[in-house]
Parts: C-alpha cells; sequence; structure tokens
C-alpha cells in the first residue's frame, strides 16, 4: 500500500493531459481526490501554455486522442501542440509518461490495431480469442471493393466502421451492411469487418497497468445471412447502443431468437489475451472489447481503444492510483540508486 500525505516526504507532481469530456466522469474525480490524500500534487495541464512554466513533473498521464485526431484531419493548431509535448518529453527522459505518443498512435488506425490482434489469438481446449475478419476500402470503386471483401474473407452481414478509431464522435459511426446492394453505403476510408451474432450483449475490458476489469454492456441483435437478401444498411452509434442504460431498439433480440442467458467471457483467456496485447502495444492503458460468439462460445474481439472511460469498474480511482504510486517509487528508487557512490575500500 502507498503511503498518504504526511511530511515524510514531498509531494509527486503528476500531470493530467485528459480532455475536460473525460475529466468531467466521477470514476476520474474519485481519482483525483486520492492523488490529493496520498501525496501526489495532481496538476490539469493547460495544453495552450507552454508545459515549461507548468512542471516539472514526475509523471504524465496523456489522452490526447482529440488533439491526435484534428491532426490526422490536417489541423496545425493540433500538430503545433503535440509538436510541444513530444519535445518536452524528449527534453525531459526523466518523466514517466503514460502512455508514449507513438504506442497511442497504433490504435487510432483499426486495420493496424486489428493486426496486432491477429497476431496474439488463441486456441485453447476448443476455444478461439480471435478478430474477425477484415479488410480495408479506400474508394468507391465497386468492382474492386468486392475484390478485396472476397480476398479478405468477409461475407454479409459486415459491420463498416471509419479507419480512425479515436477521438471523434465520428469514430463512434457505424454501419451494417447485408448484400452487395449495400456496399454503395460504404464511406471510404473505412474499414468493414465480419458481423458476428453475439446474443446483442458486450463485454468491455478494461486495463489499468497490472489491472483489468470487465464490464458488461448492451450491444447488437443478432442478424443472418438468410434473411439479408433485400434488408436496407443498417447505420447507428456504437457509443449510443453500448451505453450503460441504452434502450436502443437494436439491441432487443427478435422473439424467435431471445436467449435469456449469455455466456460471460471465460476469465483466464481474458487474463490472457491482455498479457499478450499489453506488451504488443506498449500501453498500460487500453480497452478491448468483446463478444461471445453464439453457438460456439468463441471469444470475439471486435475493437482495441486508448484510455477508455473506465465507467463501472468501481476500484479503478484506487488501483490506479496505487499503479502510479508503484511507478514513481520504481522511478524514484532508481533515482537513488543511480546517484548513489560507490565506496572503495
Amino acid at each position: 500500500m502507498y503511503s498518504s500525505s504526511n511530511g515524510l516526504r514531498k509531494p509527486r507532481r503528476v500531470g493530467f493531459l485528459v480532455s475536460q469530456r473525460k475529466m468531467r466522469k466521477s470514476i476520474f474525480d474519485t481519482f483525483a481526490l486520492l492523488c490529493e490524500k496520498t501525496g501526489i500534487d495532481l496538476v490539469e495541464v493547460d495544453m495552450d501554455r507552454p508545459l515549461e512554466e507548468q512542471g516539472p513533473f514526475d509523471l504524465i498521464i496523456q489522452k490526447l486522442t482529440d488533439y491526435m485526431a484534428a491532426a490526422i484531419d490536417g489541423s496545425q493548431d493540433a500538430m503545433k501542440t503535440l509538436k510541444r509535448l513530444e519535445i518536452y518529453i524528449k527534453d525531459h527522459p526523466e518523466v514517466i509518461v503514460i502512455d508514449p505518443m507513438e504506442s497511442v498512435s497504433k490504435l487510432f488506425d483499426r486495420t493496424t490495431s486489428y493486426r496486432i490482434m491477429k497476431e496474439c489469438e488463441i486456441l485453447e481446449e476448443g476455444v478461439r480469442v480471435f478478430i474477425p475478419n477484415f479488410v480495408q476500402i479506400d474508394a468507391m470503386d465497386h468492382k474492386e471493393n468486392l475484390r478485396k471483401i472476397e480476398n479478405a474473407g468477409v461475407s454479409y452481414p459486415m459491420v463498416c466502421k471509419t479507419v480512425i478509431g479515436h477521438g471523434s464522435e465520428s469514430c463512434h459511426e457505424m454501419a451494417v451492411i447485408f448484400n452487395e446492394e449495400g456496399l454503395k453505403d460504404l464511406m471510404p476510408p473505412c474499414v468493414v469487418q465480419q458481423f458476428v451474432n453475439h446474443n446483442a450483449v458486450l463485454f468491455k475490458v478494461f486495463v489499468a497497468g497490472n489491472k483489468h476489469y470487465i464490464v458488461k454492456r448492451p450491444s447488437i441483435k443478432n442478424f443472418y445471412s438468410t434473411d439479408a437478401k433485400d434488408r436496407k444498411t443498417i447505420f447507428f452509434s456504437s457509443h449510443d447502443v453500448s451505453k450503460p442504460d441504452s434502450g436502443s431498439y437494436l439491441s432487443e433480440l427478435d422473439e424467435y431468437d431471445s436467449e435469456p442467458n449469455v455466456s460471460a467471457p471465460d476469465e483466464s483467456l481474458v487474463l490472457k489475451l491482455v498479457r499478450k496485447l499489453r506488451p504488443k502495444l506498449n500501453l498500460t492503458m487500453f480497452g478491448v472489447d468483446i463478444i461471445v460468439e453464439k453457438g460456439t462460445g468463441h471469444h470475439v474481439v471486435i475493437d482495441i481503444n486508448y484510455f477508455p472511460g473506465y465507467e463501472g469498474a468501481p476500484s479503478f480511482p484506487l488501483d490506479f492510483a496505487k499503479y502510479v504510486h508503484e511507478l514513481l517509487d520504481k522511478s524514484q528508487e532508481k533515482e537513488r540508486t543511480s546517484t548513489t557512490p560507490i565506496l572503495l575500500s
């Protein structure tokens, strides 16, 4: 357990570079309060001011995905802001950063993150942990898109998602495409991914340091290829459908499809997946969206994202505060031993 602030050691300064929207979540209010009580000076960093004026920092926690998304869209202001942070981190290698900017950027591109997940698939006692077939679509070339989809082994129905996976509301906008006619609704650049039936239940795996949490959420109901021939494309926001209190009609199973029980993910398989993903991603804060395939029980990863909201994980603030203390203690011990003079007899 970490020590409380009792005058035995000076407070450590931690810079918090997180959007106002994220900061408004009560779970982060609890984290901030725990920091205050345990000797951490948590500073909300103003990205419009030089970091040198607001430091020094022992550790920086950053979620600047909104700036990163804006930079990808060509915003010069966002590019300058990110560049200033990169320069500060380079000039201060002693500062711990959660998490490295170059690692976060991997998850910005869904195609890249899906390829990483492909390298982490698991098969154990007949149960698979895998990512559905997918392919990136770059232009509205019907013939070429048909070829790409067929070569990737993606069949109807399929889910269309933006390539950029974070930082804006548009990354939550998706479509379920049921047939070739529906390919006119593609929104390049995008990723199409095989739809997998999962009884309208999603499990969000929140990873924070050496802990992870599994939180149940509503999802999209089952769809079948047999009744998809003439079906129109369905457009939806995954953010709205999978909110804890969502009442979307898309989450209501059809009467013939109702199943009262939905299997939860196997905890040991989830742990193995997290342990494989963490070093591959080089991240300590990330989320994995898992569904359990109807009829097989296979665990299907449909998305990976950086620094999720952790809603529904009540122990997160305490666990994360402990983790931050552990990182600071290790850094302090490393600094102490590296500066201790060697006495020669």
